[in-house]
């Protein structure tokens, strides 16, 4: 009985010094309130009625993705990479040639990746470092009216 306790400590022992911190600790991304609400009938946002269309809209930590996907329904993700959010480059963009989003920022009107984290327009990962989605808000159609909460 004592054996099988000291194999059944050191297996406990063991499992507890796995270094398993990138992919069971989500990443802090602060939370912003966000009711933010999107008349597609204005010319600013009438581009969204169409599937594949997108708009930068201002809130959340570092901006927020409204994304009318191909599959006819809208998503809203955070810009803020999950991968260190916390680096000054960690902002997500748009790559519409490949019809996804990545990670890194324009300098002087070039794109820079930062950690090469790809992620499809509802803000699952595609490839790179990330092992996190992005953050999304929930999303109320009601006619022509899209609102954005969390």
């Amino acid at each position: 009985m004592r054996f099988l306790s000291l194999i059944v400590f050191t297996g406990l022992v063991a499992s507890s010094c796995n270094d398993n911190s990138t992919t069971t600790n989500r990443p802090f991304i602060p939370n912003v309130p966000v009711n933010i609400t999107i008349n597609t009938d204005l010319p600013s946002y009438y581009h969204l009625q169409t599937p594949g269309n997108y708009a930068l809209v201002n809130g959340g930590s570092r901006g927020i993705f409204l994304v009318h996907n191909f599959d006819d329904v809208f998503y809203a993700v955070e810009r803020t990479c999950t991968y260190h959010p916390d680096d000054s480059c960690a902002f997500v963009q748009i790559d519409s040639g490949n019809i996804q989003l990545k990670c890194g920022t324009f300098v002087d009107g070039k794109y820079e990746a930062c950690c090469a984290s790809k992620y499809a327009f509802e803000g699952t990962v595609l490839q790179g470092p990330s092992v996190w989605a992005l953050k999304q808000y929930n999303v109320f159609e009601n006619g022509n009216l899209i609102t954005i909460r969390n």
